[in-house]
């Protein structure tokens, strides 16, 4: 059994005038993140590998979760930034390892990739630093397909309250 769970980035700051892929996240976005790690850690259980975008959003929200987990494996890849959900697929069955997961990055692609890897089971919306959590019966990552995921959980930082 494989668990996945899919992150979206904290919330952004669009106060400046940087590039999108440079754009920071905000104070909102950094304590959603730490409580989202608690979140995480209590119910799923830590994560054997983090896969994150390279965008400044996704990297600073990945610190905060290791501020809390302390040192999780953890691989920057391109091919995650803005991504769809074929190539969020491929990047799991190349660069998972171990048997939890997170997957940390952007919308639309992000919660497009929970629904189809949920046969439709995720609810279409995924604020930011919110989380699907996927059970799929693989024993390796390389064999995940769409449908073939159980939705454990999908919460955002608002329902923890």
């Amino acid at each position: 059994m494989k668990t996945l769970i899919l992150l979206r980035h904290g919330k952004s700051d669009w106060s400046g005038s940087v590039p999108d892929r440079e754009r920071p996240i905000n104070k909102r976005g950094r304590n959603a993140a730490t409580r989202m790690a608690g979140w995480i850690e209590e119910t799923v259980g830590l994560p054997d590998r983090m896969l994150v975008s390279p965008a400044t959003r996704t990297q600073q929200t990945a610190d905060r979760l290791v501020a809390e987990w302390g040192d999780v494996s953890r691989r920057t890849l391109d091919a995650l930034y803005l991504a769809e959900p074929e190539a969020i697929l491929d990047t799991i069955r190349a660069e998972a390892k171990g048997e939890r997961v997170v997957v940390l990055g952007h919308n639309p692609g992000l919660e497009r990739a929970a629904i189809r890897l949920s046969g439709g089971d995720c609810p279409p919306a995924m604020p930011t630093c919110a989380a699907a959590v996927l059970r799929f019966g693989v024993t390796r990552w390389a064999e995940l397909s769409f449908g073939a995921g159980t939705l454990l959980h999908h919460v955002a930082p608002k329902s923890l309250d």
